[in-house]
């Protein structure tokens, strides 16, 4: 019997998607919950490769039988309960990182695999505060102890202007924009690529064949280390430039009608 495959899944705009009227749902579409049982029941291996961190993957982690997680755009892996691969932005980076927000007045969600921290801009109508209300400042979450170890930064298009504008932040970190007027800032020589082999290498075989799944910049990556890199129906036509396969939206249950093209269930 040939080795299991290997699947990758995004996760916002691939496995689940942002309903234009109810906004990002955290859970697969049932059709796609009942393919990947089928793909990982017929004995092959599905992993979260995500820019998201494990604390917001929770339920998506609870509805599917995904063997490990590609977290935080790469920085963070886990195959089974074990951490195989994990990166932080440097301390002294990071403090500098913020000051520098602060004196742009570029507001930022800072992402960590156990917490994380806002930084708000000058505006007193944050366009943050209203779309994470109750969120910690940075300053909030030092104070309580929480730990500062964070793998990558997002902000929305009112901030981007700010961050173009400084050489600082876009000479130490990787600028993706990831749609929906979201945008990432990653740790340069990290990626969703780099992770994807972590979490290979971690395997106790080697896999028969790799797939990817994806829809934005982010996912370029591990689209590119896949052998087959299969990409959604919304996604923008730079990213559908790297696909193998082209299938349908997130809302049209894409992940279920790829698996089913290529024989996985």
């Amino acid at each position: 019997m040939p080795n299991p495959v290997v699947a990758f899944f995004d996760v916002d705009g691939t496995l689940t998607y942002r309903d234009p009227v109810t906004g990002p749902t955290d859970a697969p579409r049932p059709r796609v919950v009942d393919a990947i049982r089928r793909f990982v029941g017929a004995g092959n291996v599905a992993a979260v490769c995500t820019g998201r961190s494990v604390l917001g993957i929770t339920n998506l982690m609870a509805s599917c039988p995904f063997a490990g997680a590609v977290t935080l755009d790469g920085t963070h892996v886990v195959y089974g309960k074990k951490v195989v691969y994990d990166r932080t932005i440097d301390r002294d980076v990071f403090a500098r990182t913020v000051a520098e927000m602060h004196r742009i007045g570029m507001e930022a969600l800072i992402e960590g695999t156990y917490g994380c921290a806002l930084v708000y801009g000058d505006a007193e109508a944050s366009d943050l505060r209203r779309a994470i209300p109750g969120a910690q400042t940075i300053e909030q979450y030092e104070a309580a102890g929480g730990r500062m170890d964070f793998g990558k930064i997002d902000f929305i298009d009112t901030s981007l202007a700010a961050c173009r504008s400084s050489e600082f932040l876009m000479g130490s970190y990787h600028y993706m924009n990831v749609g929906g007027g979201y945008h990432e800032l990653a740790i340069p020589g990290t990626s969703k690529g780099i992770g994807g082999r972590a979490f290979i290498d971690a395997l106790p075989f080697r896999p028969s064949r790799v797939y990817a799944f994806g829809d934005s910049e982010n996912d370029l990556a591990i689209l590119d280390e896949a052998d087959v890199a299969v990409v959604m129906g919304n996604a923008h036509d730079n990213v559908k430039e790297h696909a193998d396969y082209v299938t349908d939206t997130a809302a049209e249950d894409g992940v279920a009608t790829a698996l089913e093209h290529f024989g996985l269930i």
